[in-house]
């Protein structure tokens, strides 16, 4: 099977791109960065049950907007043989521009905030000792968490928890 194969990646749990046994011929595998304002690193590797694990990149670090080929690869995995699988390590916390005040709401309105720009969906912010997850992100000072904040101070720094972003093509 030489299908193209596409995955959205987010955060570090590890994660299988190909099951032992799904018999696809791989050649190339390209890594893209997407998150807006992180660097993140990634572990590729095959594993094999009772075998164990052979990496193919280790740490790498992949750069904001940066896209990694790995090209003429030959890997299979028919039964038997190996997985392939991904693990990703966040990019580190920075404070966001601007200012929170949260008023008990999944809403957040930021002043002078740049939030389309420093924020994507997945990052956790950390507004007056309260993380959320940001599930949508309106304009540069709006943007929607899963769970609301309660009414605290207005936080002057917020921090950003960037989670990492990373599509994956493989061919």
């Amino acid at each position: 099977n030489m299908a193209t194969l596409h995955h959205n990646i987010s955060g570090e749990l590890t994660q299988e791109l190909l099951a032992p046994g799904g018999g696809y011929r791989a050649s190339k595998i390209s890594l893209t960065n997407v998150q807006k304002v992180s660097a993140c690193k990634v572990d590729l590797f095959i594993k094999k049950a009772l075998k164990g694990k052979f990496y193919l990149l280790k740490g790498v670090e992949l750069p904001i907007g940066a896209t990694l080929m790995y090209n003429n690869i030959e890997f299979s995995n028919a039964i038997n043989e190996f997985g392939l699988y991904i693990k990703l390590t966040d990019g580190p916390t920075f404070t966001l521009t601007g200012s929170i005040d949260p008023n008990a709401d999944a809403i957040v309105n930021g002043v002078n905030t740049l939030f389309t720009s420093e924020v994507s969906i997945g990052d956790e912010i950390v507004v007056s000792s309260e993380t959320r997850t940001v599930s949508a992100i309106a304009s540069d000072t709006r943007l929607v968490v899963t769970a609301a904040t309660t009414n605290t101070a207005n936080d002057t720094s917020p921090d950003c928890n960037p989670t990492a972003l990373v599509d994956v093509i493989i061919n």
